[in-house]
This record gives structure tokens, C-alpha cells and sequence, in this order.
């Protein structure tokens, strides 16, 4: 991932935050304006679901150059071509190099095991930043309990896939108007992180 693009898109250039999403100035911990920008850190598509003024469709499949999006009830599903650990060291290493925070990870499999169970392998990670979730937060309180941001990523029969919440799913569940460009750019970031691109 180009930290410089991440950057450019997000337009911040320090690192820092913890709380909401993926975008904007994330990492700053200011509350500057953010650009829109065609890629970031590696983002391949801004716009991995629908518009950001359309409600997603329940079921919808969308290809690109690289990947298929599936999204299914707000939530975005694209595969990966690497095991389960490579693609969340991956993730985790774009995460660590954006004005993002990685907040934990959460190792679904090891905490089955612990009691006895199985599970194929299926980690969580969760980070965001303060300056892109409270405003969200700010438009609507009850967003608060899908933030900070989350990517899921799993194995099953197919290979490893990866899955996040739809940022315009989230804004039409929660009531939120008047955040269209800052919800385009958290799309974008999360499109990337997800899709290396």
C-alpha cells in the first residue's frame, strides 16, 4: 500500500486517532475537510458498492479488473488469492502505514479452540480514527455501535474472503444525512485495504 496516496486522499499528513472509520484526516486527530479522491492507499475503486446516495440492493454483484464485490444486505464480500495470515498482515501493515489506528485484533478460531471447538480460520481486525467517526457519530449517536470500522476475514470451501460494512448501508441504518463525500472516501479506504489495490 502507498502510504503517500493514503495520505494525498485522506489529506493528512501525521499519524494518530483511534475511534470511528477510515478516511478524511483520519489520523491527524483534526477536522479538516476531506478531499475526494479516486484512490487511497492503495484503494482500487471509490466506489466498490453503489452510490452514495443509493440504498444497496439486496443482493448485488459487481465485477472489476481484479475482484468481484458481492454486497448483501450493506455488507461488501471481496476475495482474496492469500491465505487467511497473509492477508491480515497485509492488512494489518496498510493499517499501520495510514493516518489509521488499529484498535485489536480479534482471532475467532484461537478463542473457539480455547473452548474446545473448531472453527476454520477467521480473524477480525478493528481500527478507525476520531476525526472521521465522531462526525458521524455527531449526525447520528447510534452509529457509534458499528464504529470503529471492522474487516472481516475469513476461510471457507472457496478460499479466503474478506468483508466490511458498506459505509452508505451504515448512513441509511443509522439516519445519517449530509456526509456523502466523507462516506465516498471511507469506501474508498476500505475498498483498498480490502483489495490491495
Amino acid at each position: 500500500m502507498d502510504r503517500r496516496v493514503l495520505l494525498r486522499l485522506l489529506g493528512v499528513t501525521a499519524v494518530g486517532g483511534v475511534a470511528g472509520c477510515a478516511t478524511g484526516d483520519p489520523d491527524t486527530g483534526t477536522t479538516a475537510t476531506p478531499t475526494k479522491s479516486p484512490t487511497a492507499a492503495g484503494t482500487a475503486s471509490p466506489t466498490a458498492t453503489t452510490t452514495p446516495t443509493e440504498t444497496p440492493t439486496p443482493t448485488e454483484t459487481e465485477m472489476t479488473d481484479t475482484t468481484t464485490r458481492q454486497i448483501d444486505d450493506g455488507l461488501v464480500t471481496v476475495a482474496s488469492d492469500e491465505s487467511v495470515d497473509a492477508t491480515v498482515e497485509r492488512i494489518t501493515a496498510a493499517v499501520e502505514e495510514s493516518p489509521l489506528s488499529l484498535v485489536t485484533t480479534i482471532d475467532h478460531a484461537a478463542n473457539a479452540a480455547s473452548a474446545d471447538l473448531d472453527l476454520p480460520p477467521t480473524k477480525l481486525l478493528v481500527f478507525g480514527n476520531p476525526a472521521v467517526g465522531t462526525p458521524l457519530m455527531q449526525a447520528s449517536r447510534t452509529v457509534a455501535i458499528d464504529l470503529p470500522q471492522k474487516m472481516l476475514v475469513w476461510a471457507d470451501g472457496e478460499g479466503t474472503k474478506v468483508a466490511y460494512n458498506d459505509p452508505t448501508y451504515l448512513a441509511d441504518r443509522h439516519g445519517i444525512d449530509g456526509q456523502t463525500e466523507r462516506l465516498e472516501q471511507v469506501r474508498a479506504v476500505l475498498d483498498g485495504l480490502a483489495t490491495e489495490g
